[in-house]
């Protein structure tokens, strides 16, 4: 008997599982310090990069493997030298596009999440918007005197997070920066990883019975 009600709690646990819907998220982060945890996922944020300041690039390494690719090339800079201001006592790296107001970052395979700030060049206050590949956005009016703004997605029931396009609507260019990631576990791991979190919470209700 006792065989019987593990198999259909193991069962109901893999339909549940099985039946979470695909779907990708934005969490507006203002001003604030990035998040450690982005919905069901703990960010890695990108350490320093080594490469000359004033420098155009076209990616910027992911502290998980791979790249993160930008559509046009960018200047990198870094915060207070290159780059003025930011927000919450950030200094490190940023990314300018000088004359852009629209860039297309393109993630490593299996981004279950990312996060990235935005500021505009000019001391003015801003509408700019971060859009994920299957159209969830994020609008925030954001300063350009220590206004950097933080766009976070992440994805849920095995979506990825594939590209994310900034646009700033208004006369001025921005910088990007302050990155931060994590990978999408395997399948399998999050079936296992749910199937036991629930066994534990059923054994216990078990005992209590």
């Amino acid at each position: 008997m006792k065989k019987r009600v593990l198999i259909c709690a193991l069962a109901v646990l893999i339909l549940a599982v099985g039946g979470v819907q695909a779907a990708i998220t934005g969490v507006a982060l203002g001003t604030a310090a990035p998040p450690g945890v982005l919905g069901p996922y703990t960010m890695t944020p990108f350490g320093p990069d080594g490469r000359p300041t004033f420098s155009l690039v076209s990616s910027v390494p992911s502290p998980l493997g791979g790249d993160v690719d930008f559509s046009i090339p960018l200047d990198h800079r870094t915060v207070p030298f290159g780059w003025a201001t930011w927000s919450h006592g950030y200094t490190g790296d940023v990314y300018f596009g000088p004359g852009t107001t629209s860039v297309t970052l393109t993630m490593p395979a299996g981004t279950g999440a990312f996060y990235l700030y935005v500021e505009p060049n000019y001391f003015y206050t801003f509408t700019i918007t971060a859009t994920a590949q299957d159209g969830t956005f994020i609008s925030q009016s954001v300063a350009g005197y220590e206004g950097a703004a933080g766009y976070g997605f992440y994805g849920t029931g095995g979506s990825r997070i594939s590209s994310i396009q900034v646009d700033l609507l208004g006369l001025s260019d921005f910088a990007i920066g302050e990155f931060g990631i994590a990978a999408i576990p395997a399948p399998g791991a999050i079936l296992l990883g749910s199937i036991g979190l629930g066994l534990v919470s059923w054994l216990r209700r078990r005992r209590t019975l």
